[in-house]
């Protein structure tokens, strides 16, 4: 789990410091693809007027047909087959805005749309005008919502009937005024399926984010679980070694001429901690780096088959300890096995360090599913009522697994820690 965690951590520094700010990197790719959209829409502007005046003044033929002999269009209305001014002055209209179509739909959907019904209703020569409607009504459907989109279909598709359709008497009115509307409703609804599909990659792409950001948090949050998992184990082993060593290396100086033979026996007490403690962080450390040995330990060996081990130097530094266990404890987690382990060692850490030589009881119990773990001293309470990181840190061990903790001074003097943690550790 450490090594995942700082691998991942790594992973994601070392990404960060060769990329830019998404943010900043979304804005500067939006900018040159805005302004391609703009250089395209506008030279397709310019081409479909320039092509439709062509077509008009060449009298080319639309969609592989010639040029219809005039028909009735409406009360006195006439096709022409000769261009005007007029004629180019609307076809510009028609096409030359959708230079900017996408930063002014609505707009341009009118000028497009009324330009369109004046070029059929004034009898100019056939010509693709009603292509600028399509696109403009298209790009509409691309940025607007349903409801409105439909408002302007249906008034476009008024003005292109009046102003496009046979007189009502003539065969192929109905005929045109089902082919105007299909046209029409063709282009609105691929309009609404682009915006319906852009919105649907625009939310992937934020949950996708999201996903990421989400994996990011739980990877911090795992490197902060771990790395204060290490302070407290770094804590508990030093903490506890090092008042052990403090207590008799203080001991050894005070009787090294008086009594050599006790400073002897306070140097191997010495020693012996200095030696446990190499070895617990030895394997600490093993577990931090990944060795490849498979021997190696994967996790520090203590537990409360070793509490006798950790009761042992106090004894020999002058602490009077008294030890009863009941209760099976072959079945406890590996994590509730350590941190209770850890309880009793800060626990005695704080005796030894605050409460003078008292007498201290060590009680540990399995009733059910509950782990008990009691150490009461008759000591003076000192200086542990201040919460340093000894009591900090059990109290975090105890709620990390989903029991709780207590520690204050007895009522008959001294200090009582209490820790109950749950068998299999917190339920999931």
């Amino acid at each position: 789990m450490v090594r995942r965690a700082y691998a991942l951590r790594a992973r994601r520094e070392r990404r960060e410091a060769s990329t830019i700010n998404p943010m900043e990197t979304s804005h500067t790719n939006a900018r040159p693809l805005a302004r391609y959209q703009s250089l395209a829409d506008g030279l397709m502007a310019i081409g479909l007027a320039v092509f439709s005046w062509a077509q008009v003044s060449l009298r080319m033929p639309i969609l592989g047909r010639g040029l219809p002999i005039p028909v009735p269009r409406g009360p006195g209305h006439f096709m022409r087959v000769a261009p005007t001014p007029l004629t180019y002055l609307l076809i510009a209209a028609v096409f030359l805005p959708l230079a900017v179509r996408r930063r002014h739909p609505a707009p341009v959907f009118v000028v497009v749309a009324v330009a369109a019904a004046l070029y059929d209703w004034t009898s100019n020569p056939p010509a693709l005008t009603i292509v600028g409607v399509l696109i403009a009504l298209y790009t509409l459907g691309t940025l607007v919502s349903r409801r409105r989109l439909l408002l302007w279909t249906a008034a476009g598709a008024v003005m292109v009937l009046a102003s496009s359709l046979p007189a009502p008497t003539s065969e192929m009115f109905w005929a045109d005024v089902v082919r105007s509307l299909a046209v029409l409703m063709a282009a609105a609804l691929l309009g609404d399926a682009t915006r319906n599909r852009r919105a649907y990659v625009a939310e992937v792409e934020r949950r996708a984010e999201e996903a990421e950001r989400d994996r990011e948090e739980e990877t911090r949050r795992r490197i902060d679980e771990e790395r204060l998992n290490i302070a407290r184990e770094l804590h508990d082993v030093t903490a506890h070694s090092l008042s052990v060593i403090a207590v008799q290396s203080g001991a050894a100086a005070h009787v090294l001429d008086t009594n050599p033979e006790e400073a002897r026996r306070a140097l191997v007490a010495i020693r012996a901690t200095s030696r446990d403690a190499l070895q617990e962080l030895r394997a600490m450390l093993g577990v931090l780096r990944g060795s490849d040995d498979e021997t190696a330990p994967l996790a520090p060996s203590a537990g409360l088959a070793r509490v006798g081990d950790l009761i042992r130097p106090l004894e020999e530094a002058g602490l009077h300890v008294r030890l009863v266990t009941s209760g099976d404890f072959s079945d406890v987690g590996s994590l509730v096995d350590l941190s209770a382990y850890r309880i009793v060692q800060e626990a005695l850490t704080n005796v030894l360090r605050h409460a003078g030589r008292p007498t201290v009881d060590v009680r540990i119990a399995r009733d059910g599913d509950v782990l008990s773990v009691e150490v009461a001293d008759d000591g003076t309470s000192g200086a542990r009522g201040t919460e340093g990181h000894g009591i900090a840190g059990m109290r975090e061990r105890a709620t990390a697994l989903g029991g709780t903790f207590e520690a204050g001074p007895a009522a008959g003097g001294g200090w009582h820690v209490v820790a109950r943690l749950p068998v299999a550790g917190r339920p999931a």
